[in-house]
Parts: structure tokens; C-alpha cells; sequence
């Protein structure tokens, strides 16, 4: 999965929290919705993301299926890659 626009990255980032508001996974959707609703556009917005994907990666990984684990690796090396830019 290759993001090319922030579009992209938002509706990817949505799909992952409908999948864990459907199967009620607290855990990843309280380490990501504070920064998801607060998203401001500047590069702290991003680095909010950036820490509470971190974090479900780190923390969450039990809750997570493959597909949303390599979804959140991507999205994280988006996140780099604006950030640096």
C-alpha cells in the first residue's frame, strides 16, 4: 500500500478506526483519537499522529490483525516522510 496524498492517508487511517470501534478495541482507539480530532494540519498535528500510531504499534500490537499492523507501519512512514519534507 502506497499513500500519495493526505486524502489517502485520512480515509486509510478512518478504516482502521471503524474496524477497531466494530470489534470495540478500546486500547488503539484511545491511543488515536485524541490526535485524530485534534489534527490541525501543522507539523505537531502530525507528530500527535505520529505518537499515538507509535504507540499502537508498540503497545497494541496483540489487538491488531496483519493487515491493520503493515497499515500503521505505512501510515507511520507517511507521517515521516510530511514531516520531513
Amino acid at each position: 500500500m502506497s499513500l500519495r496524498s493526505n486524502d489517502e492517508f485520512f480515509a486509510d487511517l478512518r478504516n482502521l478506526i471503524d474496524a477497531w470501534c466494530k470489534r470495540r478495541s478500546l486500547r488503539p482507539l484511545s491511543r488515536i483519537l485524541g490526535p485524530y480530532l485534534a489534527f490541525n494540519g501543522m507539523t505537531d498535528g502530525w507528530a500527535e499522529l505520529a505518537r499515538g500510531l507509535e504507540s499502537i504499534r508498540a503497545m497494541d500490537r496483540h489487538e491488531l490483525i496483519s493487515s491493520e499492523y503493515m497499515a500503521i507501519d505505512e501510515l507511520i512512514r507517511k507521517v515521516d516522510r510530511t514531516i520531513l519534507k
